[in-house]
């Protein structure tokens, strides 16, 4: 199948790579895609990374490895990647010792994370990082603090380790569930609603030949983004409508997503229930 990164030539790949990136190169040209498959993919168009991005680089100062973060458009939230408790296990309390929350679930439950294009399992209940920061006395993100791996840290056991009756947030990448809240949001507050061109940019960080990817078609079409072959491991660094009005900031190494936009906007996002998102003053 046609592929939509453009992978670089073989001769500009570092030696050490070359015949990883020749055999995923084959792999993706033998895929049979499913109907699914096929129908997201003819919806989206790669164009120019370089060209696209220009101005984000600008608004960012960055060079975009981890994805572009915009200042306020004149307003941001950031959205908490959602996590998620296991209700066949009680809660961790604060004061746990270093064996609490490492029971074995009995059926192979050993993800750590979410997963942006899977929906969680019956038996597990979304957990907020209000409720879980007011459970163990930790702020929702500390002051000056990124929504990182190292917030919570109070909910670890004495080894370090966080419990393993939470699934958490991901790193680095939306969620199932907050991923299509969003993009609902995102819908309404777009001047064409579902059928808004929209532009999505994979930072180059994501693959090991480090090409930046950006493609383009309905916002619509943005929830089963996750459906399309070579995008099932992370959800896009950033979107934003041809018009520029509003821009998506999810960082390679953070556990939140950042909107920058109008005021309107990012109040829709702070009042919708199925969303977790808080202003951070200090990272505006």
């Amino acid at each position: 199948m046609q592929d939509i990164y453009g992978f670089p030539d073989i001769h500009d790949v570092p030696s050490v790579l070359r015949d990883v990136l020749a055999q995923d190169k084959a792999e993706r040209a033998a895929r049979v895609l499913t109907s699914e498959e096929a129908a997201v993919f003819a919806n989206w168009t790669r164009v120019s990374a370089e060209a696209e991005t220009c101005w984000l680089a600008e608004l960012s100062g960055d060079d975009g490895l981890l994805g572009f973060e915009p200042p306020a458009l004149p307003d941001s939230a950031w959205i908490l990647h959602a996590m998620y408790e296991d209700l066949r296990h009680p809660a961790i309390p604060a004061n746990a010792d270093a064996t609490a929350g490492k029971e074995d679930t009995g059926d192979g439950d050993d993800e750590d994370e979410t997963d942006w294009a899977v929906p969680p399992r019956p038996h597990w209940q979304r957990l907020r990082w209000s409720e879980l920061a007011q459970r163990v006395g930790d702020p929702i993100v500390e002051e000056g603090s990124y929504p990182d791996r190292y917030q919570l840290d109070s909910c670890r056991t004495g080894t370090s380790r966080k419990p393993d009756n939470i699934l958490w947030s991901n790193e680095g990448s939306l969620d199932w569930e907050t991923w299509h809240q969003l993009i609902d949001v995102l819908i309404e507050y777009s001047p064409d609603g579902p059928d808004t061109r929209c532009l999505v940019h994979f930072c180059r960080n994501m693959f090991y030949y480090h090409v930046p990817t950006v493609l383009t078609g309905r916002l619509g079409d943005a929830r089963d983004l996750y459906h399309h072959p070579d995008l099932m491991a992370y959800s896009p660094s950033n979107i934003w409508p041809a018009d520029r009005t509003w821009v998506t900031y999810t960082d390679y190494d953070l556990h939140g997503t950042k909107v920058a936009g109008p005021t309107s906007l990012i109040e829709a996002l702070l009042n919708t229930p199925g969303l977790e998102a808080l202003r951070l003053p200090w990272k505006p």
